[in-house]
C-alpha cells in the first residue's frame, strides 16, 4: 500500500494510519513527501518513480491511498501506471474543480505556494486542473472508492464525487483532517483491500491445490 500525504502535509501525518494498516499485515510505504507544496506535475512524477520502484520490489500491484490532494495524485498515478495500481482510495479529494470548492484560507494557501515556486513551475493550469494532474474523467480501469463528508470543512463534499464503471463513493462523518482515522473510513478501507486480497488468495489456491 502505498500512502500519498495533503496539501502542505508530510508522510509523517499518516504514520498512525500506516502503523494501522501494518498491525493488519499489510506492507506499507510512503511517498517520500516532506512537505506537499510543490508543483503537483513534478510531485506525481516523483511519485511516480516510487510506484514503479515498488511494483519492481513487490512483484505485484500496489493500493494507493491518498488524502486531500494526496487522492488527486493517487487518482493520477492509476491513469498513468493501471498496470501497477490495484486500485486507489481517496479521501476528502476535491476531485473537481478544487479552486472553486475549498475553503477560502485553502484557496489562499494554494494561491501562495504556487508564488513560491514561481519559476520552478511553468505549468498551465496550476489551479484550475493541477498542472494537468487533475483530469475530468476516472482512470479507466482502475477501481476506484471516493471517501467524502459534509462535514468536511475544508472541502466542499460535493466535489469529492464523481461516477464511473468502477468508481464508488461513500459518504462518513469526519471532519477533512480526520477522515484517514475516522472509524468508519477505516472499516471501509479495510473491506476494500482486505477483501480482495482474500478473493485473491482464493483464486490462487483454486489454480494450485495443495
Amino acid at each position: 500500500i502505498l500512502l500519498i500525504p495533503g496539501f502542505l502535509a508530510a508522510d509523517a501525518t499518516l504514520y498512525p494510519f500506516a502503523n494501522w494498516l501494518r498491525a493488519r499485515g499489510h506492507q506499507v510505504y510512503f511517498s517520500g513527501i516532506l512537505a506537499n507544496v510543490d508543483c503537483p506535475r513534478r510531485a506525481v512524477d516523483r511519485v511516480g518513480r516510487i510506484l514503479n520502484e515498488l511494483s519492481t520490489k513487490t512483484q505485484g500491484k500496489l493500493v494507493v491511498i491518498g488524502h486531500s490532494l494526496g487522492g488527486i495524485y493517487a487518482r493520477e498515478l492509476g491513469r498513468r501506471f493501471p498496470k501497477l495500481v490495484d486500485q486507489v482510495i481517496l479521501l476528502g479529494s476535491p476531485i473537481h474543480e478544487p479552486q472553486k470548492h475549498s475553503n477560502p484560507y485553502v484557496k489562499m494557501l494554494a494561491t501562495f505556494t504556487h508564488r513560491i515556486n514561481g519559476a520552478n513551475c511553468d505549468c498551465p493550469g496550476y489551479l484550475a486542473n493541477l498542472c494537468g494532474v487533475n483530469l475530468d474523467v476516472p482512470p479507466p480501469g482502475v477501481r476506484e472508492t471516493l471517501i467524502y463528508s459534509k462535514s468536511d470543512g475544508v472541502v466542499d463534499w460535493e466535489s469529492c464525487i464523481e461516477t464511473g464503471p468502477k468508481v464508488e463513493a461513500i459518504e462518513v462523518h469526519s471532519t477533512h483532517c480526520g477522515i484517514p482515522y475516522n472509524l468508519d473510513a477505516l472499516r471501509i478501507i479495510r473491506e476494500r483491500i482486505e477483501n480482495d486480497t482474500a478473493s485473491l488468495r482464493e483464486a490462487q489456491a483454486r489454480m494450485h491445490p495443495g
